[in-house]
């Protein structure tokens, strides 16, 4: 039996890993060169992701994300523009870590690392299009010349998959009506003293009457290995940003992003100044709408290719948890593979877009 999977952010290397323990060939397939650095900072994983990453990575890889992980805050904080807290959701430690999983918190550039850590990728291959073989399989092509048969085709290529666009031409991911301009700024006793204390022990978010908001957290390893810094989102409905920020670069999308909150605490935009200019990017925010399971066949998706959520802190565990779970069973299967990649669609589906309906309603 061979797999192969395209995408190789999260949730495609940890499937790869498991696979690859269990003795199953897979080949993993990204678009990206091996020298681009993928963007990335603090994201929160629930313990379904933490249970995730257990169930598929050798033990000591998995003690080597949790040493650098991020000093744990004690939750969520949501802010006025004035900086006063109006709501928290405090996060107790888990009972029975050990068996129930943690929270935690990782560097998505750290994480990344470590699950790329001794399995092969396929570097600068971009998808093209697969068909279906008379034998039940599938050839999937690239765009770099490459051809490869498979038992099962994985879709791990995120929002704009062109696998699902192929597979699932009815599937729709719809714009939310805002955009986003993101970056990070490095802790030292300068930026501390300009970051709000909320954001210094979690996650926190400062919302305005307009739709606007700005989320910030400080992400610091716990061993010492990592530059610390804190993670900033501003957004804002399209149409209050006048200007086209796909022909932006990075210093004029920190300028819109000083801009757009002016009128909120000056602290808050020095810190968005004093931005690492490489770390900035920006998006529009986006969001799955549920669709019915399909027939089944050698041709099956995971994480935003298939439940695209807005930025809520459980989209990274949800794509983890989909990885762990097709890995288990396509492993433990006693029946054909098809049987299996059913199971877990069907129970994928169920959870997936019920986490995509609770991200939806935290902003409501």
């Amino acid at each position: 039996m061979k797999i192969v999977i395209v995408g190789a952010g999260l949730a495609g290397p940890l499937l790869a890993q498991g696979l690859h323990r269990a003795g199953i060939t897979v080949e993993l397939y990204e678009r990206e060169a091996a020298d681009h650095h993928s963007q990335g900072y603090r994201i929160h994983l629930d313990p379904e992701g933490d249970l995730a990453l257990r169930a598929c990575l050798p033990p000591d890889r998995y003690e080597r994300i949790v040493a650098t992980a991020g000093k744990r805050g004690t939750g969520v904080r949501f802010l006025d523009p004035q900086l006063h807290v109006v709501r928290e959701m405090l996060v107790p430690p888990t009972a029975d870590e050990d068996v129930h999983g943690r929270h935690l918190t990782v560097d998505r550039l750290t994480l990344r690392k470590f699950l790329l850590t001794g399995i092969d990728v396929h570097h600068g291959a971009s998808f093209e299009h697969f068909e279906l073989l008379d034998d039940g399989r599938v050839r999937t092509h690239f765009d770099d010349g490459t051809v490869t048969d498979a038992d099962l085709l994985v879709a791990a290529d995120g929002t704009h998959s062109r696998i699902r666009a192929q597979w699932l031409p009815d599937a729709e991911v719809i714009e939310t009506g805002q955009a986003e301009i993101y970056g990070k700024t490095l802790l030292t006793d300068e930026t501390r003293a300009l970051t709000p204390a909320a954001a210094l022990d979690g996650f926190s978010v400062i919302a305005g009457a307009d739709g606007r908001f700005m989320s910030l957290a400080a992400h610091e390893f716990a061993s010492g290995d990592g530059a610390d810094y804190v993670m900033w989102v501003v957004a804002a409905p399209s149409a209050l940003i006048s200007a086209d920020l796909s022909a932006l670069d990075k210093y004029e999308l920190c300028k819109v992003a000083t801009e757009l909150i002016a009128d909120w605490p000056e602290n808050l935009g020095t810190l968005v100044r004093r931005a690492d200019q490489k770390s900035v990017h920006n998006t529009t925010i986006r969001t799955a709408k549920p669709l019915p399971h399909w027939e089944t066949g050698p041709v099956t998706l995971m994480g935003d290719a298939i439940h695209t959520m807005i930025p809520a802190g459980s989209s990274a565990a949800t794509a983890l948890r989909d990885a762990a779970l097709l890995c288990q069973r396509i492993t433990e299967r006693t029946g054909p593979l098809r049987d299996a990649v059913h199971a877990y669609e069907t129970e994928m589906l169920d959870y997936g877009f019920d986490m995509v309906q609770r991200s939806l309603r935290s902003v409501s």
